[in-house]
């Protein structure tokens, strides 16, 4: 794993050794931000399911200008912590250790919206369309900002509504990443 573009190209990111990860192939990280390209610039992130940070340190690379980080597992939350330090990109960067369902009631009472929010949870819990629907019902996002949703393909991910609607989507073999935006198609 490492960062494919920006100013940390090249550098290494580290895993949790020991624990079986599921982190994004350059190829799924290549075309989101292939994609996102015209958001990056300037943007705040929020990145939840954080694992070892991939997404949220692959938009600073590129010119984000923040990145708030959640995960539950203190484990991966030192690994975030190192990958920072590693690329460079900390001083841009918070890492929440704390469950998603809280971390996004707290984000929503004290923080500016976000312009992309990615959700990355593990597979097999169903708990992309219950994060996707907490996301969008809380407006942690500004109204012309995106959500990126990467889940497995036999995942039933929501069409929500008004507000935010699935504007694309892209799959690679099992793993589908969804993108939504503003509810009049927007992107």
């Amino acid at each position: 794993m490492r960062v494919i573009a920006g100013k940390a190209k090249g550098k290494r990111l580290f895993g949790a050794p020991g624990m079986r990860a599921r982190p994004i192939t350059d190829r799924v990280k290549r075309s989101v931000f292939d994609i996102l390209a015209p958001r990056i610039a300037g943007a705040r992130c929020l990145d939840l399911f954080a694992g070892t940070g991939a997404l949220g340190i692959e938009a600073l690379s590129r010119g984000a200008a923040l990145a708030v980080f959640v995960e539950c597992d203190a484990r991966m939350v030192a690994v975030i912590r190192r990958n920072l330090e590693e690329t460079s990109l900390a001083g841009l960067a918070r890492v929440m250790h704390a469950d998603v369902r809280w971390a996004v009631r707290v984000l929503a009472g004290k923080e500016e919206p976000f312009d992309i929010v990615f959700l990355d949870p593990p597979y097999g819990h169903g708990l992309a369309p219950v994060a996707l629907e907490l996301v969008a019902r809380r407006g942690i996002v500004k109204e012309d900002g995106i959500i990126v949703a990467r889940h497995e393909r036999r995942q039933e991910m929501p069409c929500l509504g008004a507000n935010v609607t699935l504007v694309r989507q892209e799959r690679f073999g099992d793993t589908v990443v969804s993108f939504y935006g503003p509810g009049d198609g927007g992107d």
